[in-house]
Order: structure tokens, then C-alpha cells, then sequence
């Protein structure tokens, strides 16, 4: 069994805090910790198209990917991260802030400010 898999155990042990805490130290050491702390504490937020976790900054969840500097350095994409794993956990327990927004329109936002792009290209 992959360490990918072991994430499919936690909709097992929705029901059972303790049991779920002690689970993701078990599979995950401290990632599983910091893991449960982002979902207890309300740090993940759900997008309509991605997960955002919120940490020492705000890192974006979509599928086994992370922006974090563990997951992409540390861990070479091979294993979750505390993101990945706060954003299963979350998604199983239906523990998230769900964000109604798409992508900023920049162009609006800058029009209202009295910026021009493109302008002095040519």
C-alpha cells in the first residue's frame, strides 16, 4: 500500500476524532499533526476549482499537487504534504470554508485604479 492510499483510510474514521488524530500521526508523523490542526482550526478553504490551506502563508491544494516548498523540494512530489493531508481530511469530514469566488479580473480592477495596460507599447 502506497502512502497515497493511506489516504483513502480517513472517510473509515470519520466519526472518530481521536481515532483519526492518532491515525494521521501514525501514517504521517508531523505532517499528520500540523495536518489536523489546519482542518480543527478552519484554515482550509475550498475554491470553486481548488483547495487553499492556510499556514505560515496560503498554499493551493488541486488533486496530489501543493504550492508548498515541502511538497515540491522536500518531499519531490512523491508524498503528501500537511496541505494534501488537511485537504482529504477536510473534504471527508466536510470541515472547510467554502469561497464563492473565480479568478480576480485583474483588467476591472486596474481600469478602477486608472491603470492602462498596454499603454506606451507599441
Amino acid at each position: 500500500m502506497t502512502i497515497w492510499n493511506d489516504l483513502r483510510k480517513i472517510e473509515e474514521l470519520k466519526g472518530d476524532e481521536f481515532g483519526l488524530y492518532r491515525y494521521l500521526l501514525e501514517k504521517f508523523g508531523k505532517r499528520g499533526d500540523k495536518a489536523f490542526f489546519y482542518v480543527r482550526e478552519g484554515h482550509v478553504k475550498r475554491y470553486r476549482d481548488f483547495f487553499v490551506v492556510v499556514g505560515n502563508e496560503e498554499y493551493i491544494v488541486d488533486e496530489k499537487f501543493c504550492t508548498c516548498r515541502d511538497f515540491q523540494i522536500n518531499l519531490k512530489a512523491k508524498k503528501p504534504c500537511s496541505h494534501i493531508i488537511a485537504v482529504e481530511v477536510a473534504k471527508n469530514l466536510g470541515k472547510y470554508d467554502v469561497i464563492d469566488r473565480y479568478y480576480i479580473d485583474f483588467t476591472s480592477i486596474s481600469a478602477r485604479r486608472g491603470w492602462r495596460f498596454g499603454a506606451g507599447l507599441r
